[in-house]
């Protein structure tokens, strides 16, 4: 173990190659010691005997970065070479996995590890245009994804899939619909139902009157012969509303727009 404060003295000959050599000793020893170096220097080399790692000054000279273990083979670190003809899955223990952190892989080389052939991320399984939905928090995605930017989207509105085949449904963003309906019912529409009358009797002749009928005529028979007679149209004919409101639940909804 050896430091050294990398500064020659002033000295008789003696004093000085003894100096030199503990300086080389410091720089071929990698400045070992159980303590840090009592002078340091950006990018400095530290064998840090009581943590058994071997650390490198940060370029600022305020702080040390481990590198890996002293007493492992290549510090503990998996270099690429390791990876030369992987063309498979890899099953792989978490200390094994762990040791990726010293390695710098291509795209390619990390996909193979998981079986990939392309690396996937939420941005991707949310690309513009896409709706996002939540049932109680009402934060905009952005914040919670971590990416893209969000607009609040079909407020009052409930989604339905693209149709070719109506026209309602055959473009992308087309709106439409009513919680009413207003809407005339035919005769085929009205439930079936009954018309309770009965004639005021009068002598020799029937009196269809229009507090019976409802219409303005009346027929009198004094052969008391059995005749029928059609009401007139009550109630307008005007139209009706109806709800068309559909069983629904409200949620938060967003529309990914850049």
């Amino acid at each position: 173990m050896s430091q050294q404060d990398y500064t020659i003295d002033n000295a008789t000959g003696a004093a000085v190659r003894a100096d030199l050599n503990a300086t080389l000793q410091a720089i071929v020893s990698a400045n070992s010691g159980t303590s840090e170096p009592s002078t340091m220097f950006a990018y400095q080399i530290w064998a840090d005997t009581t943590a058994n790692k071997l650390k490198i000054r940060n370029g600022a000279n305020n702080a040390w970065y481990e590198v890996g273990a002293l007493d492992s083979a290549n510090l503990g670190l998996m270099l690429a070479s390791f990876f030369p003809n992987v063309n498979s899955n890899v099953t792989a223990t978490d200390e094994e996995l762990n040791k990726l952190d010293g390695v710098t892989a291509t795209t390619a080389e990390l996909n193979l590890l998981a079986g990939q052939t392309a690396l996937s991320s939420v941005a991707d399984a949310y690309p513009i245009g896409s709706i996002y939905m939540n049932a109680s928090n009402s934060a905009n995605p952005a914040s919670l994804l971590g990416f893209g930017t969000w607009s609040s989207f079909g407020a009052g509105r409930v989604l339905v899939g693209l149709d070719s085949s109506q026209s309602e449904f055959n473009s992308i963003g087309e709106t439409g619909g009513n919680k009413t309906a207003a809407h005339t019912l035919t005769t085929a529409e009205i439930p079936a139902h009954n018309h309770n009358w009965a004639s005021a009797e009068y002598s020799g002749s029937y009196d269809y009157g229009t507090n019976q009928l409802g219409n303005n005529n009346s027929y009198a028979s004094s052969s008391g012969a059995a005749h029928s007679m059609t009401t007139s149209t009550v109630g307008g004919g005007g139209s009706h509303s109806h709800s068309t409101l559909q069983p629904y639940i409200t949620v938060y909804m967003w529309k990914r727009t850049a």
